[in-house]
């Protein structure tokens, strides 16, 4: 009992440090930008991306990330040439390919809009958001589109992608969550402490 009591304090210290590391990234531009853009802020969110750009040129999600706020903010011409240089990477990133052919959508060139949208469904992604672009890329074919109905298709599109995209992180939440129950709940043959995650405090028995 002595040894279980004598190594929690080295299970507990290894807590904080995570805590310390993950209140750290916290502050990072890339951490600020995704806040504001979580919170509707979209304009300081460019501008944090911008920022995390610059310091990290290669970084394929900061522009992706950056386009999608340009595209929030109306600014259609700036999203496409982001998100243009984002394709010519990784042709295959889905949202890349979504927000594109929500701009060009939104612009009135249906032949991009078309070609981008349809190559979205074939990465395959979250099924109703799937069907929800197989419904518009057979309106946006019908050549009964008008401006209205173009922006109204925009709009709900990106309404569906962010629905997918917030039962996608809840998914992943819980999977973490899951995984750091795991991780500080040690097997009974295993010599440490039995720690378990439980609420917000680490219990070692």
């Amino acid at each position: 009992m002595r040894r279980l009591r004598s190594a929690a304090p080295t299970i507990l210290l290894g807590v904080a440090l995570l805590e310390v590391s993950l209140a750290g990234c916290a502050t990072t531009p890339y951490r600020q930008a995704t806040a504001a853009a979580r919170q509707g802020r979209y304009a300081e969110a460019s501008a944090l991306y911008e920022q995390a750009l610059a310091r990290e040129p290669d970084r394929l999600d900061v522009l992706v990330q950056l386009g999608i706020t340009r595209y929030k903010l109306g600014a259609l011409e700036e999203a496409i040439d982001v998100l243009e240089r984002a394709r010519a990477r990784a042709p295959s990133e889905m949202a890349t390919r979504l927000f594109l052919g929500l701009a060009y959508l939104r612009k009135n060139d249906i032949g991009r809009a078309d070609e981008n949208l349809t190559l979205f469904v074939d990465l395959e992604p979250d099924r109703r958001l799937a069907a929800q672009v197989d419904r518009t890329l057979r309106l946006m074919r019908s050549d009964t589109l008008s401006a209205e109905m173009r922006e109204f298709a925009a709009a709900s599109l990106e309404s569906d992608a962010e629905l997918a995209q917030e039962a996608s992180e809840a998914r992943r939440a819980l999977e973490n969550q899951t995984l750091l129950y795991r991780w500080y709940s040690y097997p009974a043959a295993y010599p440490g402490p039995l720690c378990v995650w439980r609420g917000s405090g680490l219990r070692c028995f």
